[in-house]
């Protein structure tokens, strides 16, 4: 039994409204190949109106849409004209002409690249945050996207191809997001086999798991950090965006010095929302996608507002291997997660 989810449904999270009283919002990020930018900015215009704007030869946005907007492009920095030349164009205007010829050639020069390597580099859709009852909507386009022939992780010896949500906090408390954290990190072994996450993906540094050593150090007796202690903690064991969870962008939301102190990385995007990079893009099996993964995260928010079972769970892991070959602590993941699953 592999105990992938068997319904497509958007289930309620534990807490369902955000700190302004709303419906929490998740926004996703899907990759992708076999499909150009534009064939894709089609499909979420199809879906959900408004107008393309075609920003660069291989970056679309849909704007006026509902919702709005989304930007469509490959995944690649080198691939598009160099944003920073904006700024000397408005702040040195005598450096005009020369700033004209030089982003004509850096178009020309990323219309290339894009164009010779567009089926190794991802193509990339990132929805704007909705609220989580519209999910079923993004379940729908990923499987349009299927449909028109967009290609996963799995159909393609070198594609490592990753299905992001933007889970938007309960709260901006240690008491909100500390919980949340610890449960992750104790289910993080179930959900790597639940998901069975692709072998390239894990070849890749980019969905690292954290640190035994970080485990331990949250989950012990008596942990109650502040807010600062805690980020700070979390930099002293993680000063990387290479985490299945990545915390980065909600803790430069809440003390950007901090972060911006430890990890010098300009793609860090400060947002109040959990970065979930760890579940596969993939079209070819049924009980994969928005709602599939979304009912996954919901095991963690569920063992967070437990608190006297995620307290017994952190108790229990100190009593135990986090060697891997023990299997300790996965036998304790995966009890867990058969427990608050939906």
């Amino acid at each position: 039994m592999t105990g992938i989810p068997t319904k497509s449904a958007i289930y309620p999270p534990p807490v369902p409204a955000g700190q302004d009283g709303s419906h929490r919002r998740v926004g996703l990020e899907f990759e992708f190949a076999a499909l150009r930018p534009r064939d894709a900015a089609e499909l979420v215009r199809d879906r959900f109106g408004g107008e393309i704007r075609q920003n660069n030869p291989h970056r679309y946005t849909i704007e006026n849409g509902d919702p709005s907007p989304f930007r469509v492009e490959l995944d690649a920095q080198y691939v598009h004209p160099n944003d920073r030349l904006r700024d000397i164009d408005e702040t040195r205007p005598w450096l005009t002409d020369l700033v004209t010829w030089i982003k004509e050639l850096d178009a020309e020069t990323s219309r290339i690249l894009g164009d010779l390597a567009g089926d190794l580099i991802p193509c990339e859709i990132v929805a704007p945050p909705i609220e989580w009852p519209r999910l079923m909507e993004m379940e729908t386009l990923y499987r349009d996207l299927g449909h028109a022939g967009a290609a996963g992780t799995d159909e393609g010896l070198l594609y490592a191809f990753g299905l992001h949500l933007n889970i938007e906090v309960t709260g901006e408390t240690v008491d909100d997001i500390l919980p949340t954290l610890q449960a992750y990190l104790l289910l993080s072994p179930w959900l790597r086999s639940d998901i069975r996450v692709d072998g390239m993906r894990r070849a890749f540094p980019y969905i690292d798991p954290f640190p035994s050593s970080y485990l331990r150090h949250i989950c012990r007796p008596g942990y109650a950090p502040d807010i600062d202690g805690m980020i700070a903690d979390y930099l002293s064991f993680n000063d990387t965006r290479n985490r299945e969870l990545d915390m980065l962008p909600l803790f430069a939301h809440l003390r950007s010095d901090l972060v911006r102190a430890a990890v010098d990385d300009p793609r860090v995007k400060p947002r109040p929302a959990y970065h979930w990079r760890l579940p596969n893009t993939l079209f070819s099996e049924r009980y994969a996608g928005p709602a599939a993964e979304w009912q996954r995260w919901l095991a963690v928010e569920r063992l967070a507002q437990d608190r006297e079972a995620l307290t017994e769970a952190c108790r229990e892991l100190q009593t135990l291997s986090t060697f891997p070959l023990s299997g300790d602590l996965q036998r304790l993941s995966d009890r867990l997660g058969a427990e608050y699953r939906i």
